[in-house]
């Protein structure tokens, strides 16, 4: 079973806001900035096979012992979904939240979307289809599960020093899981699902040129062309009012809000350990010069750079962006593209020290002999992660080309 489309289809690139002419046979870029606009048609029982393969190893990856430790004698063992179940025991409710659906649900809706769209022969021409194509765009960019098991890694190396560590059958699953989740994303940005712009002749005219200039919108989803009148898309009937989310007062909102959390999150602590009844509560600095102490230098540069550097160095980037976009960018647009979409990025994997604050609360649970608590400084860091993300979100690069001579 192939997924079909029309030859040539009009297309209006989200990030610098050029109609471009674009075809199923070859994978097609915006001719201006480089966007990924479509692919060309593959496989849609091959995409399926990844897709039941990924969901069959959730079942025990979920449900298996994902990893085990003993110390002094006494030891302990967790699955993938205590991760989140020990946060809410503690009474981490938000942060129990976020952990499983980042790391299990929302990657299980994604999987069990894109098989319902590529079964449904009609899938983008019914509403319920239209939307199914919708939400695998939008869960996408908030699925975690690779960064969690980097964290997971993180946190049995911590563990190494003090403790036997032995990795289950969950933990092997869910390694699996992740690589089939990501090929299947891959795969999904490249499959055809829309149908042609039945408006493609009227738009042709435009091609190369900017959309705005023309009082034409671009979808944010599906890129079809609209014209300003319309209040939602034509092809996946997308809320055209969406685009206003993307507006500089926001941006700055955001960035501002998250510079706040950013200050508790590290001066607090993240975590707090119990060792022979004594506690020691552990900043995010403090979790990496232990690490560095104790021999784990990469590791400690890896957790340094993930919870100080990107998160700091996003919001400073950001922030000189939006002044930069204020001003005429015509001359450097592709290098304040570049690093937009490179600190869009990096963004998501700031989440690696609640990822690990979770795997460690999780495990060790020794009582006074050795036990982790969460601290008050993983919401403060979890929050400023996310405000950091919707903050790229909302940054319209549109405004890079706005100024352009040619325009």
């Amino acid at each position: 079973m192939r997924v079909t489309s029309n030859v040539e289809d009009v297309r209006v690139c989200p990030d610098c806001d050029q109609v471009n002419w674009v075809s199923d046979r070859a994978s097609s870029r915006c001719q201006r900035c480089g966007h990924f606009l479509g692919g060309h048609t593959l496989s849609a029982s091959h995409t399926l096979a990844l897709i039941i393969a990924a969901l069959l190893l959730l079942i025990p990856a979920t449900e298996m012992t994902f990893v085990s430790y003993s110390v002094s004698g006494q030891g302990q063992q967790m699955t993938l979904l205590d991760s989140s179940r020990k946060l809410l025991a503690f009474h981490e409710q938000w942060l129990a939240i976020v952990v499983l659906l980042s790391v299990v649900v929302l990657p299980a809706l994604f999987l069990m979307a894109s098989a319902a769209v590529l079964l449904w022969r009609q899938r983008a021409r019914s509403r319920l289809g239209r939307w199914l194509v919708r939400a695998i765009k939008y869960i996408r960019v908030w699925m975690m599960a690779d960064v969690f098991l980097i964290g997971a890694l993180i946190s049995f190396i911590k563990l190494a020093g003090y403790a036997s560590i032995e990795f289950g059958y969950g933990v092997m699953a869910f390694a699996g899981f992740v690589t089939l989740l990501l090929i299947v994303v891959e795969r999904m940005k490249r499959h055809p699902l829309w149908p042609v712009d039945e408006n493609a002749v009227e738009y042709r005219p435009m091609v190369g040129q900017s959309a705005r200039a023309h009082q034409v919108l671009g979808c944010p989803v599906c890129y079809a062309a609209n014209g300003s009148a319309r209040t939602e898309c034509w092809r996946c009937h997308e809320p055209l009012w969406t685009i206003r989310f993307r507006r500089t007062s926001l941006t700055v909102a955001l960035l501002l809000a998250a510079s706040v959390m950013l200050i508790p999150a590290q001066l607090l602590p993240i975590m707090e350990t119990v060792a022979l009844g004594t506690t020691e509560p552990q900043t995010i600095i403090g979790g990496v010069l232990t690490l560095w102490e104790s021999g784990d230098v990469p590791i400690a540069i890896i957790v340094f750079v993930a919870s100080l550097v990107i998160p700091i160095a996003k919001i400073l980037v950001l922030a000189v962006l939006t002044i930069l976009a204020q001003q005429d960018t015509s001359k450097r647009p592709q290098s304040a593209l570049l690093l937009y979409r490179i600190t869009d990025w990096i963004g998501r994997w700031s989440m690696i020290d609640i990822f690990v604050v979770a795997v460690l609360v999780a495990l060790v649970r020794n009582g006074a002999l050795m036990s982790v608590y969460p601290g008050h400084a993983a919401i403060a860091f979890a929050s400023t992660v996310i405000l950091t993300m919707l903050a790229a979100m909302s940054f319209d690069t549109r405004q890079f080309w706005a100024r352009k001579p040619t325009e």
